[in-house]
């Protein structure tokens, strides 16, 4: 996930009042060519088919259509001194490979694959949708997201960015690994993570309060394995809901613009 001091992971320009209002229609995201995003197909008015498909869908599951990141394995980048990062500053393992959700998302994000790179582009036949080439500045010649602004993970480096697929402040045996750090609401740096009052799609989140910007019920904590009520990790959806549900920029599930919401809605702060 993209820091949001540097700009976003999902964002694409838009006025403001396109991605004031909650729901796909016109964000980002809503890449037909009747959409008020920069970034849109020029001939094809379909929504959700760069994600979903009714049929010849990759699984059941989602329904999902977008072809994978051509990028399996993952780096961290340097840290400070500039030495290779192998862990997070409180000694968590940062994972050498990203699970299949933050996967969906580095399909368009990484550049490696087309936007349109899709199972069923028209008439269940396998292909790439057409009218997303060269957007001057966002996309090439085939289709591919070049904007930096927007493209993470180029080639499996994800340094920069916030990690992803990695296990929640003191949760274990998430992606095979253990945290090494604290949550504990009162001498922890991360707030604990509940099914209490949660909106999150998964039914955890943290038990950070609703208040000055904060909303831990939103957090969306993914457990290790689907149905899970223990070991929960972190991936992009925890932070991002890609609908725009929220209507908040950067498909933020916490307004990160009030008091740096999202990030102390996880960092006890």
């Amino acid at each position: 996930m993209r820091s949001f001091f540097r700009g976003t992971l999902f964002a694409t320009l838009l006025p403001a009042a396109a991605m004031a209002a909650p729901g796909i229609r016109n964000s980002a995201h809503d890449l037909s060519s009747s959409s008020a995003a920069t970034v849109h197909n020029s001939v094809d008015n379909q929504i959700c088919k760069y994600c979903h498909t009714p049929h010849q869908a990759q699984s059941t599951q989602l329904l999902w259509n977008h072809t994978a990141t051509a990028n399996n394995v993952a780096n961290w980048g340097n840290d400070l001194d500039g030495n290779a990062l192998t862990a997070t500053t409180a000694g968590t393992p940062l994972p050498t490979t990203v699970r299949g959700g933050s996967k969906r998302c580095l399909g368009c994000h990484d550049g490696s694959v087309a936007i349109g790179d899709v199972s069923n582009a028209g008439g269940g036949q396998k292909g790439v949708i057409a009218g997303l080439e060269n957007i001057n500045g966002y996309t090439d010649a085939n289709g591919k997201l070049i904007d930096a602004a927007k493209v993470i993970g180029v080639g499996g480096n994800m340094g920069g960015n916030h990690p992803v697929s990695i296990p929640y402040a003191g949760q274990t045996g998430y992606n095979n690994s253990d945290s090494k750090a604290t949550a504990d609401d009162n001498i922890g740096n991360y707030f604990k993570a509940t099914n209490a009052g949660c909106t999150s799609a998964t039914g955890w989140c943290t038990d950070s309060p609703a208040s000055d910007g904060r909303n831990g019920a939103a957090i969306n904590l993914i457990p290790n394995a689907a149905g899970g009520q223990t070991n929960f990790g972190i991936e992009c959806s925890s932070c991002h809901e890609p609908h725009n549900k929220y209507g908040f920029a950067n498909f933020a599930r916490v307004d990160n613009t009030v008091a740096s919401g999202l990030c102390r809605s996880c960092h006890n702060k």
